[in-house]
């Protein structure tokens, strides 16, 4: 419930800045790209930090993913358990994921704060982008704690377990490991929300990318096909094969609307144009 409230509490406020501030008033301008009227210095350094927690988050991910333990079928806990047991950095690299992801949720969520300046069904999109966004931040939070923490635990009890106890050790952990996929399945359901919302509604917001806007709702698509076919299968080859297109056009995304955020900061006390259109 306390998260239901938080969630209503941004997506209310994503929809009141779409009314923009009372014309005349100091601070205001209109951005000539149509985005609407933005209170600019409240919104330059917004704009900035939603710019950079994007790039720093898709780089903060790729890192994150070379250090990553398991190069074995994911699906075949007995064998990928033991590579989990032997890394000494496991719960470190959980916790950057972590990190990474919130960062690229904040960019997102300041794309939907920019996108709020529209008027109709774009505006509309944006603020069901913003509510999947907060979903997907405090499910993978959720997600990492069991896989960083929990499953590494109960995988070094299993390791180190007598003989007469290994049997019941690897059912509990395995039993961790159904968790962990149940909520990578829920976290790629929400992230697809996410990423179709705000896709849609760059797609189909004045003077914004079109383009940005379809790789944006592709990858939504990508995502959602994904989290059902983990939420299913586990971590099998039927839902792996949708993650690396779906992986690429969330960067190409989130890379992209990185650059949008970045054009539009403020000069003078005027927003730029886009240049991606």
């Amino acid at each position: 419930m306390a998260l239901l409230r938080v969630e209503l509490m941004v997506v209310a406020a994503v929809a009141r800045c779409g009314r923009g501030t009372p014309e005349g008033e100091e601070g205001s301008v209109m951005n000539a790209t149509g985005i609407g009227t933005v209170p600019a210095n409240r919104d330059k350094w917004l704009l900035r930090l939603g710019t950079a927690s994007g790039a720093l988050g898709i780089l903060l991910e790729l890192a994150m993913g070379m250090l990553h333990a398991g190069h074995t079928d994911p699906n075949d806990s007995a064998t990928v358990f033991l590579e989990y047991a032997v890394s000494d950095i496991w719960t470190a690299v959980h916790i950057g994921q972590f990190f990474g992801a919130a960062l690229i949720g904040l960019s997102l969520l300041t794309l939907a704060y920019v996108l709020a300046q529209q008027d109709g069904v774009a505006r509309a999109f944006a603020s069901v982008g913003a509510l999947a966004a907060i979903t997907v931040i405090a499910v993978f939070a959720v997600q990492m704690a069991v896989d960083g923490v929990a499953l590494k635990s109960a995988v070094d009890d299993w390791v180190s377990a007598p003989a007469s106890e290994k049997t019941v050790a690897f059912r509990v952990a395995n039993g961790i490991r159904d968790v962990e996929k149940g909520l990578s399945g829920f976290f790629q359901i929400a992230n697809g929300i996410a990423l179709l919302g705000l896709g849609l509604a760059v797609a189909l917001a004045r003077g914004l990318p079109r383009w940005l806007g379809v790789v944006g709702a592709l990858a939504g698509v990508g995502a959602l096909i994904g989290g059902w076919a983990t939420a299913h299968t586990g971590f099998s080859m039927d839902a792996s094969r949708f993650s690396l297109p779906t992986v690429i056009l969330l960067a190409v995304f989130v890379l992209g609307v990185s650059t949008l955020l970045w054009r539009h900061t403020f000069t003078d006390g005027h927003l730029e144009e886009t240049g991606l259109a």
